[in-house]
């Protein structure tokens, strides 16, 4: 039995999805080509490994805590855990820390490095021996795949070396370590510790690449696996998915950090006097905002997902799907509140295709500051104008971008006065009337939300599907 390379669906959503990350890379790699400060890049690196090794742990059944496994990596004991836990989180630590080097020394990724890495990833665990082949047959446990046979694992793991050698061009890196990853979780070629030492050789490629490294979270299990097994059926685009995901989130995390050492030195520069305490106490100025703000747009999120459902049942030849990012962090928020540079603003996307003719197109909400107001001022806690990021909506064909049709109405969402809020187009407006609201293009609505959401979703129906239009009589003639 030899691996098939698995196909991957042409999904326009996730074939921008790809090109955008490209981008969001070059954009991130340009900073730092500039150089970090080494206690900066001492924090990050500390902070991704310890997120690493606790998710991968914990996806293999591991009962350390994120806190307990940071503790351990800081050479202390933890006694009401088992031996074997402790023992993984420092070798699975070590190992990444070797995996740095290897990058650093320009390593190649070759069968001996996958050893290696394995070898340091099952140091001191009983009855392994790391660095070795399994030599026996072996199945998995919850899964319909067979292993192939242990005599066949030098040929199939040499094949694989040679494949992406031969066909590092013809694909994008992204979906290159998906099939990578998941050609070596089919071979399971040692007797424990595949899917440690996979997500470990899947890192290695990406920054080889100039990609950051990426986490596959304890959360993320249940996809993982179906993205998995997916690829066991010949589909490789819920694993590409899932990757392009994780990196967005891991460029999120270099973003938070970079923007957050470049606002402590303008802060302090500005403040000589502010020392840490005073510098914690006036990043939480606006952290009741915060708070209000992400409840209110969840809010709208599980609105609008709510009425999808219902119309959905409503509506046999027109699909939906709601493809959901994580919401700002409160760093991010800060962030595009001082006009820092935050990439990954995507809050969801709203798929709508009509099943007839397979005419599809997307609904894009992402996160933007308000223009008309001031730039927000944490240290001092008040600005002339009160800072607001409001949810955007753009629309999305054919990997373009555009404005919404002017005949629907919502423009953005956001809060005002601690209520759910919504930017709309003014059906009344002329800027010749001397009546205040007349003249305003856009005006604020907080009454009724679920009223404005079903009005959206109509409105881009029947604008853009032509769902709910008459159709022209036909003349008898």
């Amino acid at each position: 039995m030899r691996y098939k390379i698995p196909n991957i669906s042409a999904d326009l959503d996730l074939t921008e999805n790809l090109k955008n990350i490209d981008k969001i890379i070059d954009n991130l790699n340009r900073r730092r080509d500039h150089g970090l400060d080494a206690d900066l890049e001492n924090r990050l690196k500390k902070h991704l490994l310890i997120s690493s090794v606790y998710n991968s742990n914990a996806i293999e059944g591991n009962k350390l805590s994120l806190r307990e496994t940071e503790i351990i990596l800081d050479g202390m004991v933890i006694n009401e855990r088992p031996l074997k836990d402790e023992i993984e989180a420092k070798s699975l630590a070590n190992a990444t820390e070797y995996l740095y080097k290897l990058i650093d020394g320009r390593e190649q990724l070759s069968k001996r490095t996958l050893e290696e890495l394995h070898s340091l990833i099952m140091e001191n665990i009983p009855k392994i021996i790391g660095g070795q082949f399994r030599k026996e047959e072996v199945s998995i446990k919850n899964s319909e795949h067979i292993p192939i046979s242990w005599l066949d694992i030098e040929l199939e793991i040499d094949e694989l070396f040679k494949w992406m050698n031969r066909n590092m061009h013809k694909y994008n890196p992204i979906v290159m370590s998906a099939i990578l990853h998941h050609w070596l979780v089919w071979i399971h070629p040692f007797s424990d510790g595949n899917g440690r030492v996979t997500r470990l050789f899947t890192n290695f490629f990406l920054l080889q690449k100039g990609f950051p490294e990426i986490v596959v979270k304890i959360g993320d299990r249940d996809n993982y696996y179906n993205a998995l097994i997916d690829a066991d059926k010949g589909d490789i685009t819920k694993l590409v998915d899932l990757f392009s995901d994780k990196i967005r989130q891991t460029v999120n995390i270099y973003e938070e950090f970079l923007n957050e050492h470049d606002r402590q030195i303008a802060w302090k520069k500005r403040y000589k006097e502010l020392g840490e305490e005073k510098y914690s106490d006036a990043k939480e100025t606006f952290s009741y905002q915060y708070e209000v703000w992400q409840n209110q747009l969840n809010t709208f999120k599980t609105i609008l997902a709510k009425n999808v459902e219902t119309i959905d049942k409503l509506l046999p030849n027109i699909s939906f799907y709601i493809k959901e990012y994580e919401i700002l962090s409160y760093s991010q928020y800060l962030d595009i509140l001082e006009d820092r540079k935050v990439s990954n603003t995507w809050y969801f996307v709203l798929s709508v295709r009509n099943n007839d003719n397979n005419d599809s197109m997307g609904f894009v909400f992402y996160f933007e500051r308000f223009r008309p107001t001031g730039k927000a001022n944490i240290v001092e806690g008040k600005v002339k104008k009160r800072p607001h990021i409001k949810l955007y909506v753009a629309a999305r064909r054919d990997q373009e971008s555009f404005k919404l049709n002017r005949n629907v109405d919502l423009v953005n969402v956001g809060t005002h006065r601690d209520q759910l809020s919504f930017g709309v187009h003014n059906r009344n407006w002329n800027p010749k009337l001397q009546d205040k609201n007349s003249r305003a293009s856009i005006i604020t609505v907080k009454d009724n939300p679920n009223k404005i959401v079903r009005t959206f979703i109509d409105q881009i129906l029947f604008n853009y599907f032509d769902v709910g239009k008459k159709k022209p009589r036909r003349i008898n003639r």
